[in-house]
């Protein structure tokens, strides 16, 4: 698929099955990732690949951090990454930096997740994009690695859709206007 094509049809998925992208087709989305604008170079990002059992034990880690009121609000946090196979976590490790403030750091994250959405997309699979509760929990940030500065910019599910969702086409005259001063 053509790079065009893909950026102006790529669409979410919120349930997604088997089969996920191969070890090679991993390769492919996590280098596209890391072609994302990132002033000063930092490199802020940093993703975890949750697979298999480990998707239990991060819907365990959920449940067990985010202190639910109910056993159903308990049994959708441990069933959220079984949603699909495979879940990439991905983590702004936020850096002290005199010209590159933390919102920058986040945004390269931010679009290190859009590259590798679209080159899902591209390889024939599909993902969504997902926040929560989860992703603002220092005791979730810490139980991963990463210390409470850091910020889970998003859970990237991967895998092949489950229905096919059509998206309404955006009029760019109603997001561009050309300013002249």
């Amino acid at each position: 698929m053509d790079a065009i094509d893909a950026l102006q049809q790529r669409t979410a998925s919120p349930r997604l099955k088997e089969p996920a992208p191969s070890e090679a087709e991993l390769e492919i989305i996590y280098k596209s990732g890391l072609r994302a604008p990132d002033h000063g170079m930092l490199r802020p990002w940093h993703f975890l690949v949750v697979k298999g059992e480990a998707r239990e034990k991060l819907g365990e880690l959920f449940a067990d951090s985010l202190n639910p009121d109910s056993e159903e609000q308990k049994r959708k946090l441990r069933n959220a990454p079984m949603r699909a196979p495979i879940v990439i976590v991905a983590v702004a490790e936020i850096q002290e930096h005199p010209k590159v403030p933390p919102v920058e750091q986040i945004t390269a994250t931010a679009a290190a997740i859009q590259n590798m959405s679209v080159a899902i997309h591209a390889l024939g699979y599909s993902s969504i994009w997902r926040t929560g509760k989860a992703a603002f929990d220092d005791g979730v940030k810490e139980a991963l690695g990463f210390s409470a500065k850091d910020e889970i910019v998003g859970f990237l599910y991967v895998g092949t859709p489950t229905v096919q969702r059509d998206i309404p086409e955006n009029k760019v005259e109603d997001y561009f206007k050309e300013w002249s001063g």
